[in-house]
């Protein structure tokens, strides 16, 4: 008994740690964004920033291997800022799940665990994550079709690819629904243990 309520007391605390950590890792991915749309530089499809202060060094990069690195590559052969057309698409899918994290940990913290709130959060996450793989099939051939159309290339050829990347997230976007499932299930149970007592 003393050890349950511990570890209902250690809930909200822990959640709140947590939930600081989601903000941070919020703040740090849109912040190393930013800084590379400003100041990073394409080396060989990768985009970096680093800077160096007397005994201490520092780096930011993000690079497009995998399902868009042929893109990548032919965007950047033609001129095109690759981290801006590719990079925001990427980043959009992040931070919902960052924000879903952070509203999840928040209910938690409130002391809130199986509402349906919560099953929501954890949902929105999945949906997020199965999203992901229809962006990462269909966003480069609407990138293609766009600039094609609009005369921006005559050359650029339209790219779909399947990768491990995708299979993973389609992994773990199932195991989060599955986990969803199981949640409203035991929120069920829950609430029908409340109407008995």
């Amino acid at each position: 008994m003393m050890s349950f309520m511990f570890q209902q007391q250690s809930i909200p605390t822990v959640s709140k740690i947590v939930r600081a950590l989601v903000a941070l890792f919020l703040l740090m991915q849109i912040a190393s964004y930013t800084l590379l749309v400003m100041f990073g530089n394409n080396v060989d499809g990768t985009f970096t920033l680093s800077e160096k202060f007397y005994f201490f060094s520092s780096a930011v990069n993000i690079d497009f291997s995998g399902s868009w690195e042929n893109l990548a590559h032919a965007l950047t052969d033609e001129g095109f800022n690759t981290l801006v057309i590719l990079g925001t698409a990427d980043l959009l899918p992040s931070l919902l799940i960052y924000l879903s994290l952070f509203k999840l940990f928040g209910l938690y913290q409130q002391g809130l665990v199986f509402t349906t709130a919560n099953i929501q959060c954890i949902k929105n996450i999945g949906t997020v994550l199965l999203s992901w793989i229809a962006l990462k099939l269909l966003y480069p051939v609407v990138v293609t079709l766009v600039l094609r159309l609009s005369g921006a290339s005559d050359s650029l050829a339209i790219y779909m690819s399947l990768g491990s990347d995708e299979l993973r997230l389609l992994l773990i976007g199932l195991v989060i629904y599955v986990i969803a499932w199981i949640m409203n299930e035991a929120t069920s149970l829950h609430q029908e243990q409340e109407l008995v007592i």
